[in-house]
């Protein structure tokens, strides 16, 4: 993706109207549990009450709509590393807060998140570089907290590389098995995963 078209996406991530924010939202919950490639315009229009001839106000294409879930989902997630106050918390508190709110993205934007995830082999090779580019500034970043968690002596002295992953799929599991109406309510589920996550990184704490 060029500049100026990284910019355009951008700026309708920061100024979209109520109908857009219908349309993607539609999109993403119709891609995610159907799946893109058996999804089409027919179905989100008739999802929306809209024909098909009206979403073209909106998007140019269903290629389109998956790039804008997709960028904007990995923005979701870029942005929580870009949170100041993160650099000044010790890196535990830091990670925890990482966890939490990564938690809540997904709880909040489920589908856009599992789209990303799952189903970016779709995407155009320069789309997917540039998912790939705001994936790993996230990826990054986690990875920098550990490794100052490690330098700290809050951490075990592990492979950073695997703790992240390891961290980074506890966390993204929920998408797997998570549901609204299960037995456990949003706080505990994620009690629940950073007191594993600290578990597993835990250093001399009973």
């Amino acid at each position: 993706m060029s500049p100026v078209e990284e910019k355009e996406v951008l700026s309708a991530e920061l100024a979209e109207p109520p109908r857009l924010q219908e349309v993607l939202d539609a999109a993403a919950r119709l891609f995610f549990t159907k799946g893109y490639r058996a999804s089409s315009l027919a179905d989100l229009g008739e999802a929306l009450g809209m024909n098909k001839a009206s979403l073209y106000y909106y998007v140019r294409s269903k290629e389109d709509l998956l790039r804008r879930l997709i960028l904007r989902a990995g923005k979701r997630l870029r942005d929580l590393s870009r949170d100041e106050e993160l650099r000044r918390l010790p890196a535990r508190e830091a990670l925890e807060r990482l966890v939490r709110e990564h938690c809540r993205v997904i709880f909040e934007h489920s589908h856009e998140l599992g789209l990303l995830i799952q189903q970016r082999r779709f995407l155009d090779p320069l789309v997917l570089g540039e998912v790939g580019e705001r994936e790993r500034a996230y990826v990054d970043y986690v990875r920098g907290v550990i490794e100052r968690g490690v330098r700290e002596g809050e951490f075990h002295a592990m492979d950073a590389g695997v703790a992240t992953q390891m961290t980074l799929d506890a966390v993204n599991g929920l998408l797997r098995w998570y549901r609204p109406d299960g037995r456990l309510a949003r706080d505990t589920v994620v009690a629940e995963v950073w007191g594993f996550i600290d578990g597993a990184l835990a250093r001399g704490r009973a």
